[in-house]
């Protein structure tokens, strides 16, 4: 059977734009083992926010990707180091066409009673970890585990998982019992973001959550984290997977370590890929890229828009938020043309959020928008001050908004809208704040009214749920909407509805969401990710699930011969 969803009628995501530049392949060179790959990852400012995956961390799948694994992920043959069907840069939309089964073989859909079943790959072993757990092989009974715990976790996101129970059929063989259908059921429990299969030893240890107790199946073990500085995987000698090459088989992972390293500071970064004490850079900012090509011309590149929005959420529960005029004044208050001029270098999009250009069929290009969503990507501050006027507020007002303090882009941003909304009377104090404490204040509701606020892309139907369905953890715009929430949930609980029709709703819900002005909308910009020659096999791909990049890295190699012709060790 092939590894695919088991029925045609699944709605199925495919990209119609791929921004992808700088790393066409090349003639594949003979694989070389062993050595030290040595990057920033993209998040390379923030540590890790929680190694067991109930604790619900976004980041999870970063910093344990190259540990645990999932019931599926991304094939990398159908990007651009083979057939080109999907640049994989998206941090959370892996559509059907390009997925493969990694812990399972194949999948396939049960109408009457209604279920998913996962056909498990045997012969897939977990790690051998002194003091946690003994090597054994990983069966059906551990799928069971980890997602029963993921559904009954304190912090499960509301709508999430819960419709969904699961049992093992015999020893390879785990089964996801629906009480109702959801159209984007990989993404909830196969790829997402909080779905890697965790051991039932790292939670008998108790303390699930320490990086010392972390237990999987992946091509690495985690043997180091220093807090600031760097996160340290070693190769896993057991590991199942393969890749090929040029016809040839080899067998994962090619290098023996990977260090990513934790540098807040953007110079300091790039002081040291110029130095070649990193191999990667990811996420160059647009701004840095000439003076390094300059400095440093050997350097390989490629180039993608930003994998999320920025934007100001605005409390649409608190006043004067709740009026719908206010909201809309400040989006004409703020020069998105001018942001994009000079933080951006003239390289980013305005419809950015909450679907990209990249998206393709669900998203709405500017000039197709109806007329009252254009006026939101407007500079019209004569009519914002107007408008203020009209609600009630012609001597404007004062509010607060807490920004992180981990992005320095967004602080420079937060500097423009404060000055850009100044100018129409309306003072607005930024508390810069640590990422914990940032992110702990929107996840217990106790931000501000205004929130500058950072998301991923999503993809169609997570990012309308989690930003916009009534009591979503991820809606820091408080917003509640009637016609938003049924209009969601009818379309992705419709197992008959077909992928056009599903997608033409998606669409409209989204010119909705922009046109109720929930934030200030902010503009995207482009990035770059650096490597040196030496690192091989890489085609500047980004994720194989929900910001997941382990398994890309797993295929890379360092040709150390080439890095000391260069000088460098």
């Amino acid at each position: 059977m092939r590894e695919r969803p088991g029925r045609q009628t699944t709605v199925v995501i495919i990209a119609a734009v791929l921004v992808f530049c700088g790393a066409t392949p090349a003639t594949a060179e003979e694989p070389k083992y062993g050595g030290t790959l040595k990057m920033c990852n993209l998040g390379t400012n923030t540590n890790p926010l929680a190694w067991d995956n109930t604790a619900w961390a976004w980041k999870h799948g970063h910093d344990t990707g190259l540990v645990m694994e999932h019931l599926i992920m991304g094939d990398l043959q159908k990007g651009p180091r083979g057939t080109n069907e999907y640049a994989f840069h998206a941090n959370a939309w892996l559509p059907p066409d390009v997925q493969r089964g990694e812990l399972i073989q194949s999948w396939e859909m049960e109408k009457e009673p209604l279920a998913l079943v996962f056909h498990l790959r045997k012969g897939i072993y977990w790690q051998e970890k002194p003091g946690i757990m003994k090597r054994r092989e990983f069966v059906a009974d551990d799928v069971v585990y980890s997602q029963h715990r993921l559904i009954n976790a304190r912090k499960a996101i509301p709508t999430y998982v819960d419709w969904a129970t699961w049992e093992a059929r015999d020893r390879y063989t785990a089964v996801a019992k629906l009480s109702k259908w959801n159209a984007n059921w990989g993404y909830r429990f196969a790829w997402g973001y909080y779905d890697a299969i965790q051991a039932p030893e790292q939670e008998s240890t108790g303390k699930p959550n320490s990086w010392r107790n972390v237990c999987g199946t992946g091509p690495y073990m985690i043997s180091n984290y220093r807090t600031g500085h760097s996160q340290i995987y070693t190769k896993n000698p057991d590991y199942w997977d393969h890749t090929t090459i040029e016809g040839r088989q080899y067998k994962l992972p090619f290098v023996d370590r990977i260090q990513y390293m934790l540098v807040r500071d953007p110079q300091t970064r790039i002081s040291a890929l110029r130095t070649g004490k990193l191999d990667m850079l990811m996420s160059v900012d647009a701004r840095d890229v000439a003076s390094i090509k300059e400095s440093t011309p050997q350097l390989k590149w490629s180039r993608r828009l930003t994998t999320g929005g920025f934007m100001v959420a605005l409390r649409m529960d608190t006043k004067p938020f709740d009026d719908i005029r206010v909201r809309r004044a400040l989006n004409l208050a703020v020069n998105q043309q001018e942001i994009i001029e000079t933080l951006l270098n003239s390289e980013g999009e305005r419809v950015n959020y909450p679907f990209p250009i990249t998206f393709g069929a669900v998203y709405t290009p500017f000039g197709e928008l109806p007329k009252s969503a254009q006026e939101l990507y407007s500079y019209n501050p004569k009519k914002a001050r107007r408008m203020l006027a009209e609600a009630g507020h012609p001597n404007g007002f004062t509010f607060k908004a807490q920004i992180a303090n981990n992005s320095p882009i967004a602080l420079d941003i937060g500097v423009m809208v404060v000055a850009y909304l100044q100018k129409v009377g309306v003072k607005l104090i930024l508390e810069p704040m640590d990422y914990p404490s940032y992110m702990s204040m929107m996840l217990k509701k106790k931000h501000g009214p205004g929130y500058f606020f950072g998301s991923d892309h999503g993809n169609p139907f997570a990012t309308i749920r989690k930003n916009f369905v009534t009591g979503q953890t991820w809606n820091p715009y408080m917003m509640s909407d009637p016609h938003v929430d049924d209009t969601f949930f009818q379309t992705v609980e419709d197992l008959n509805l077909s992928q056009d029709e599903a997608f033409e709703r998606m669409k409209k819900l989204a010119i909705y969401c922009i046109n109720q002005a929930p934030a200030i909308w902010l503009p995207g910009g482009y990035e770059y990710n650096a490597w040196w020659p030496w690192v091989k096999n890489y085609y500047g791909e980004i994720r194989v699930g929900a910001w997941r990049s382990g398994p890309i890295f797993a295929r890379i190699w360092v040709d150390q011969e080439l890095k000391k012709k260069m000088g460098y060790k």
